[in-house]
């Protein structure tokens, strides 16, 4: 099986450089590589200083090959007939043709159509690992999660079936119904969604988020940590990028940033753990290149195999304890070994944020939405798990136990 690893994080922290050292790294061991990008910034072949193909893989090293992915290839590939009746629709509204063209292409498709070219390649059969560099944090993690949800799952299944048989009995009499090629090509997004999201959940597909030692960086990585982890998606590694070096001939500028920087990396610590974390220090010039990629590698991961699946526990999941139409009753779970059973835990809840301390630790996280406007009631710790419950309104427990399950 293919082992993919898919880099996130916020622009500007370094991920396409940390995606392509790992994928230098993997082909420098022997294994046949794809490194891919899915931002349209397309900053890989930069890194590389290299062209690299936006069709077809390009070899860049050996073992390793490299592929720029062209969503307006794919977009050709596999929904033409549906950017064709999109944009004549938009056009026969009184839409400029080359505007209507671009609101043809549907909010979050380009970043589905990276991921199912993602999924083409490991199943082809042809690369031991693919490594995946995405745009930056946000709609990517959403869609990282749920990719079915850009089609509305069952019911948008059940009403494109209804209105494709409305269509093939109206088309005769109305010129601006769409064909049927436009509905063989939605009818394959909808099954490839399914076979999407069962790919992104599989045991050989992880995420890595990259972040800078920053508030801004920190904030959101929090919150794609807790995203990510609640949705069932493997979370492997937590990679700090962009570390200021501790020199005593730069003076107070930088000694003043270096400080601050340390604090962001203790506030990293406590607010990531268990799950393993790998820093970066910034180097003295440019990493261009494979030689100079695979030094980054190694100075990232030490001896650590970056090929293997680095940490295989949800740290954060949500269980749901109330039935159908009752008010919601929850438990926040987090993974928290070794926490002596003798040492207090206060626990206390503001807005979208919920910080933990224990003793001397002190950790932050970001909440699913569902609980923001719930209450936090009782916490416990049970086999190195924190449960802490929360509540829509009433705290009466529910008979029976539901698992929210990953998308």
């Amino acid at each position: 099986m293919t082992r993919v690893i898919i880099y996130s994080g916020k622009g500007g922290t370094g991920k396409t450089t940390l995606s392509a050292a790992t994928a230098v790294m993997l082909a420098q061991s022997g294994r046949r590589t794809l490194v891919l990008s899915s931002d349209p910034a397309h900053s890989l072949a930069d890194v590389m200083g290299v062209p690299i193909s936006r069709e077809r893989p390009t070899p860049l090293a050996p073992h390793l090959y490299g592929l720029e992915v062209d969503t307006i290839y794919e977009w050709r590939q596999n929904l033409g007939g549906f950017q064709q009746f999109v944009t004549a629709t938009y056009a026969a509204r009184g839409v400029e043709r080359s505007t209507a063209a671009e609101l043809a292409n549907q909010p979050g498709l380009d970043e589905i159509l990276a991921l199912q070219r993602v999924m083409d390649e490991a199943q082809s059969g042809r690369w031991d690992a693919i490594v995946l560099d995405t745009a930056p944090t946000g709609n990517t993690l959403r869609l990282l999660a749920y990719p079915e949800m850009i089609i509305g799952g069952e019911a948008g299944k059940r009403l494109f079936r209804v209105y494709r048989g409305i269509a093939n009995v109206a088309r005769p009499f109305r010129r601006d119904l769409p064909d049927d090629r436009f509905f063989e090509e939605v009818g394959k997004l909808l099954e490839r969604m399914d076979q999407l999201a069962n790919f992104l959940v599989s045991s050989a597909v992880s995420v890595r988020l990259v972040l800078n030692p920053e508030r801004l960086p920190l904030l959101e990585t929090r919150r794609a940590y807790t995203f990510l982890s609640l949705y069932g998606l493997q979370l492997d590694a937590v990679l700090v990028n962009k570390i200021l070096p501790h020199r005593t001939d730069l003076g107070p500028y930088f000694d003043y940033w270096v400080n601050l920087q340390q604090q962001y990396l203790a506030e990293i610590e406590a607010s990531f753990a268990p799950t393993p974390i790998f820093r970066t220090v910034l180097q003295g010039g440019e990493p261009i290149g494979v030689d100079a990629l695979f030094h980054v590698g190694r100075l990232t991961f030490g001896d650590v195999d970056p090929g293997e699946l680095l940490y295989d526990e949800r740290p954060i999941w949500l269980e749901q304890w109330s039935e159908d139409g009752e008010p919601g009753q929850y438990d926040l779970c987090l993974r928290l070994p070794f926490i002596e059973l003798d040492e207090a835990i206060e626990v206390s809840h503001s807005g979208p944020d919920l910080t933990i301390t224990i003793g001397r630790l002190e950790r932050t996280i970001a909440l699913p939405r569902v609980l923001y406007d719930c209450v936090l009631g009782e916490h416990r710790y049970e086999d190195g798990v924190l449960r802490l419950a929360f509540y829509e309104a009433s705290p009466a427990r529910a008979n029976g136990k539901q698992q929210v399950e990953a998308a």
